[in-house]
């Protein structure tokens, strides 16, 4: 059996087994953790966007004249909107679905040690959820009086009362009600009182990125800053919103002192956000391309490395009868002992890792069939560049013993 002189020899070559096993550790680690991000980022594509965002036109204007009355432009601008041909209704927002940026933390709580939820929070009026076409699960929407209206300057306060979605309320309160339950939007601040869960609509990449896509807070107010990007939603008529685009355009432009940041149906901005993902997901795979590659040539290098030093024993070996099937064998069996030990301590490493991540974020990243996949992969590559060297090591001539050095 071979596995004793094989022992044996890489207790002789020590360095060159230890660079071989951490070599092909630190490539399983790597290796599966980005595969892993990679799953976690493109797993959320398939998920529905949960509003008709087909029909729905996103308008970012930006006024660059401060002596312009925005209050007064905002509700010219929603009277204006609404009659034009074909539109359904219009909302001020503060976020973007596909689009949301600013990520908070809520509470159920106000003490220094209360948990925090992460999700985006849309201002909007009320007609924010007749726009993004949300159904009611329970509880009722808003009414007109409950919609604050002022600059951010006058508004000091948030609101009292806010909607929250679905997926927002199975986090906050799992099987229970969320109705009439108390939500702290900061530290600090007073409580809001929840006043209904509406369906779910897919908030913005930061959270879509860990599996947190519909965690959505609604408030019903509206407010404005001539220094911050004031957003409208404008829902239309299904098959209408690309050719409306220049319709809308010309009438925010009717208002002067401001020009249009974007003018877009949302099916853009998702695509963005997708687009964004997918860069992600390829550099991700490029790496672990890279990596793949970078372990396979240095394990047919150093096989290669080990042939040269070893021609006189390999000679010695054919000479006493050995087959080249024997001597192929040989190599194969030595580097997959050697790569096997780098696969059990890289498999620990990505489990570090990617609980680690998890715990971090929140989301379960976790899946072990994939570590082990990549594993086996990774056992096959080595194997694959090692028979390379090893079908050439079989070619060296008995006579190589009748040398001299």
């Amino acid at each position: 059996m071979e596995i004793r002189p094989i022992l044996l020899s890489l207790k002789h070559n020590k360095a060159i087994a230890l660079l071989i096993i951490i070599q092909v550790a630190l490539t399983v680690g790597v290796l599966s953790t980005s595969i892993l991000n990679t799953v976690a980022m493109l797993k959320e594509w398939n998920l529905p966007s949960g509003i008709p965002h087909e029909n729905i036109i996103s308008v970012v204007p930006e006024f660059y004249d401060d002596s312009i009355d925005v209050r007064q432009s905002v509700i010219d601008d929603i009277e204006r909107i609404k009659q034009l041909d074909g539109v359904i209704d219009i909302t001020p927002v503060s976020e973007r679905p596909f689009d949301a940026q600013r990520v908070v933390n809520v509470y159920l709580e106000s003490g220094e040690e209360a948990q925090a939820f992460q999700t985006n929070i849309f201002d909007s009026n009320v007609a924010g959820p007749r726009v993004l076409d949300l159904t009611l699960i329970s509880g009722r929407f808003f009414d007109e009086n409950e919609v604050l209206f002022g600059s951010a300057n006058e508004l000091k306060q948030s609101n009292s009362v806010v909607m929250i979605s679905e997926q927002m309320a199975e986090a906050l309160f799992n099987d229970e009600s969320a109705v009439g339950k108390t939500l702290w939007l900061e530290k600090g601040a007073k409580p809001a009182r929840i006043n209904g869960v509406y369906s779910n609509f897919m908030n913005g990449e930061r959270l879509n990125g860990d599996g947190q896509s519909y965690r959505t807070v609604l408030r019903p107010q509206v407010t404005w800053s001539n220094n911050v990007d004031h957003n409208y939603l404008i829902r239309v008529e299904p098959g209408l919103a690309p050719g409306m685009l220049d319709t809308i355009s010309n009438a925010f432009y009717t208002t002067p002192g401001r020009y249009l940041n974007r003018v877009e149906v949302l099916t853009r901005t998702q695509k963005r956000m997708y687009d964004g993902r997918g860069s992600s997901a390829l550099i991700f795979l490029v790496i672990s391309a890279v990596l793949v590659l970078i372990t396979a040539f240095g394990m047919a290098g150093l096989v290669s490395f080990l042939v040269t030093q070893r021609k006189k024993q390999i000679g010695i070996r054919r000479a006493l009868g050995a087959t080249k099937w024997h001597v192929i064998r040989y190599f194969l069996l030595e580097n997959a002992i050697v790569t096997f030990i780098g696969l059990i301590i890289g498999m620990l490493i990505s489990l570090f890792l990617v609980l680690d991540i998890t715990q971090g974020s929140g989301t379960d990243f976790l899946q072990v069939g994939y570590i082990f996949a990549t594993a086996f992969f990774l056992l096959v590559v080595n194997l694959m560049a090692v028979y390379l060297p090893a079908r050439r090591a079989a070619n060296i001539a008995p006579a190589i013993v009748t040398r001299s050095a």
